[in-house]
């Protein structure tokens, strides 16, 4: 073995290490809500009907279902499927690092790719982003060979349309990877390529067709949620500046944030600052080529998501995490620009700056998911006592963790609440003196707090609050009879 390929084979090694840092940290809502319906559907109906209530292709349902049939459902093994989509991600990161510049543009693309703490945060999570990222970027060699000219055989034809598809099959907001494409080649004036690469595209979209009436009846129930639950539209997504300054900081430092915002903003100055002046000097450092590629690769699917979000909230920077590759060849490049003496000094401050940042993420839970096992332990040991939750239902993390051993209701007949009798009759606490109410997504599902308001009607007492990170306070109410 070469000492290239060691070198990638340790940074794979480097970011699998990462990514199996508490990973059996809890699940969070839609990991939980993905989880149970590959536990409770067929095959068959977690495409055709649990897909219609979730606004995604069915290609990550698909994996899920099936890996769980074989490696059970846990924290780590529903996980597991994400961490191997990102390690592949910074494999073929380091591939078309190498393709359109060298083995060092790959090499260094591919380290601050492994150590990028959005990236780990993804690549831990039961969702399909990972499988974006992952699916784009083959995507992406693949036109990388059809624009360079490179002979090509029906085989390889047959790959590429397949690659096509999976990028189709993996999250709607992927498939602005396709404008970015098209934007290249009226950029880039290789449009003597463009007729092949339409008539792939449009053979993927033609075997993919049969997925459009799903599509069409998602996108009217998404519409539908968007207008009768205004609030849900900051859930989802929005158009607007902050959004956008949003992903740059999310792209450098994760997850990770602070609550005063002057403090957040003055941490992430001189780490955004050195991002910011390395990815200049990386797109005027590229060929006209790379600059192309890697500019319309990350611009295109923002502009896009931006625009589309004015009607259909879609523009959340985890959805953008399949052009986080490109970002970092532009950080890569603006390394390379300098010379070799003085790349080092470049290098190891971003690493720090990513590896403080994932290091943050890693052991502290503050910065980790949704806290519902805590929640639920809590809970389980209150003996005699009822759970309310501010939904019609019960959350699926919850029922997942919770496994019907606890008493617990939805305390809402309408979703969301706006008067009193959207509020249950909560007849089912006869006899009961204490209540725990879980305010989890209360602004959305209950603003004006009538569950409380309700409780209190009925005689209980608020005692005590508990806060668990990610899923909000837990109130206790008491009645003496």
């Amino acid at each position: 073995m070469g000492t290239s390929e060691k070198m990638i084979w340790l940074i794979l090694f480097l970011a699998a290490l990462l990514r199996l840092i508490s990973l059996d940290q809890s699940l969070w809502l839609d990991e939980a809500i993905n989880v149970l319906a590959a536990k409770n559907y067929s095959l068959l109906g977690i495409v055709t009907e649990y897909a219609k209530g979730d606004f995604h292709p069915p290609g990550y349902f698909i994996v899920l279902w099936v890996w769980t049939k074989i490696f059970g459902y846990t924290e780590i093994a529903v996980r597991l499927p994400s961490i191997i989509f990102g390690i592949l991600t910074i494999w073929i990161t380091f591939l078309i690092g190498q393709k359109i510049h060298s083995k060092s543009l790959g090499f260094i693309a591919a380290l601050f790719l492994a150590v990028n703490p959005l990236h780990i945060y993804y690549s831990q999570e039961a969702r399909m982003y990972s499988l974006a990222a992952l699916v784009v970027s083959i995507n992406m060699l693949f036109f990388l060979n059809l624009v360079k000219g490179e002979k090509s055989n029906g085989r390889n034809l047959g790959f590429y349309i397949l690659s096509n598809l999976l990028v189709l099959v993996s999250d709607y907001v992927s498939y602005l990877i396709f404008p970015a494409q098209l934007a290249f080649f009226l950029i880039g004036h290789r449009t003597r390529f463009l007729k092949k690469w339409l008539i792939v595209l449009l053979l993927s979209l033609g075997i993919f067709s049969i997925w459009l009436p799903i599509f069409m009846n998602q996108l009217q129930a998404g519409l539908a949620v968007s207008s009768s639950i205004p609030a849900w539209k900051e859930v989802v997504g929005s158009f607007g500046l902050k959004p956008l300054i949003l992903t740059y900081v999310k792209f450098i430092i994760g997850r990770i944030d602070h609550p005063d915002p002057l403090i957040y903003g003055s941490l992430f100055l001189i780490p955004g600052l050195l991002f910011l002046f390395l990815m200049w000097r990386g797109i005027r450092f590229a060929s006209d080529f790379n600059k192309k590629l890697l500019s319309v690769w990350l611009i295109i699917p923002i502009v896009s998501a931006l625009l589309i979000s004015l009607t259909v909230p879609i523009y959340s920077y985890f959805r953008l995490l399949f052009i986080l590759p490109s970002f970092m060849m532009l950080i890569s490049l603006g390394v390379l620009s300098f010379k070799p003496k003085f790349r080092n000094f470049l290098i190891i401050p971003t690493i720090l700056v990513e590896v403080i940042a994932a290091t943050i993420y890693l052991f502290n839970s503050q910065f980790q998911r949704e806290d519902w096992k805590g929640l639920v332990s809590f809970l389980g040991a209150k003996g005699d006592s009822h759970v309310l939750l501010e939904s019609t239902g019960l959350f699926a993390p919850f029922e997942y963790y919770s496994e019907n051993r606890i008493e617990a209701d939805g305390a809402l007949k309408e979703f969301p609440a706006e008067i009193i009798s959207n509020v249950s009759n909560l007849e089912f606490l006869d006899g009961k003196k204490d209540v725990y109410l879980v305010d989890y997504l209360v602004e959305i599902s209950d603003p004006k707090r009538l569950v409380s308001q309700k409780l209190m009607e009925l005689g209980y007492q608020k005692l005590d609050i508990k806060n668990f990170s990610g899923v909000g306070f837990v109130y206790h109410y008491f009645k003496n009879e």
